[in-house]
């Protein structure tokens, strides 16, 4: 269940770079790849880069090298199969974005937050030597296999076009498994109120490593710390409310009982995440856009 908010009229949720948004990314990217450095020297595991620490196997593709078949592998299971390392693993990086309406909630909205992080990831996957595909729920924007720093100008023009509208969100995306084939980094980023937390299994596989970063406006987060007609608290009594994404509009009686069941539901779904990203050792956070996109990335990589 999404959650609503009070009917007040919002500007049309869109999406700027401003001008000191690619000095920014530059400095972050730089700062991700020194402390990817430094514990790759430590001979600590990371996330931000790539190596050749084996993570799996995948099955034998046509026209590969014989050589690099597991014959050990092969004996047993009698399928040609191959090693997998963390190197080729990363090579292909897929970023599911959510553009759906309730993504224009906040200020600033989620949906301009979600942005720069999904360009911040971009870049960051072009430091490290992959591809990068970008798919956006609403289906205009289909990006991939960005290799160069030259054509993030290209995708930030890309998503400038997008709006925070219509119903489809990281649900959407995840129906459709050819966006991730192959990749060996997933990103979900949005409110990921749409999709239950047990469907970010069907993203496991050997080798694919996953992230999820949640974005949440504080009057989601807290109803009682936001959300009134006049940007204050809820006060007690009837509200008129709004589906960003439905347009549909209900009355509720908001009091101290409604905003506790409201925030032990929210907290539930997002212990789930964090459980089902423990689980399969995926990075999970849950920010507010209030937050920079610097202090997201770096949370989600442990920088």
């Amino acid at each position: 269940m999404r959650p609503l908010r009070p009917a007040v009229a919002l500007p049309s949720p869109r999406i700027a770079f401003g001008s000191d948004f690619l000095p920014r990314l530059g400095r972050l990217v730089a700062r991700l790849a020194a402390a990817a450095g430094r514990r790759e020297g430590a001979g600590r595991t990371h996330r931000f880069g790539a190596g050749t620490e084996f993570v799996g196997y995948r099955p034998y593709r046509s026209g590969e090298d014989p050589r690099q078949l597991d014959w050990n592998l092969y004996a047993r299971l009698r399928r040609p199969y191959v090693r997998v390392t963390r190197c080729e693993a990363s090579e292909h990086w897929a970023i599911l974005l959510d553009t759906s309406a309730s993504m224009g909630v906040g200020v600033p909205g989620k949906l301009q937050r979600a942005a720069e992080v999904a360009i911040a990831l971009a870049s960051s996957g072009l430091r490290a030597g992959a591809a990068v595909d970008l798919h956006a729920s609403s289906g205009r924007t289909r990006l991939h296999g960005l290799r160069r720093p030259a054509g993030l100008a290209a995708w930030m023009a890309a998503l400038e076009a997008e709006r925070a509208q219509g119903g489809a969100g990281i649900a959407a995306l995840l129906g459709e498994a050819g966006r991730v084939r192959g990749a060996g980094r997933v990103f979900l980023v949005g409110d990921l109120l749409d999709v239950p937390p047990s469907e970010a299994r069907r993203l496991a596989r050997v080798g694919r490593e996953l992230f999820f970063v949640q974005l949440l406006a504080p009057e989601e987060l807290s109803p009682s710390t936001g959300g009134g007609a006049d940007g204050g608290p809820l006060s007690e009594g009837p509200v008129r409310w709004i589906d960003p994404e439905s347009g549909d509009e209900r009355t509720l009686f908001v009091d101290r009982r409604a905003r506790g069941a409201y925030e032990h539901l929210l907290a539930a779904e997002l212990e789930a995440w964090g459980a089902i990203a423990a689980r399969h050792r995926a990075a999970y956070g849950c920010w507010s856009p209030a937050s920079s996109f610097e202090e997201i990335v770096q949370g989600l990589f442990g920088g």
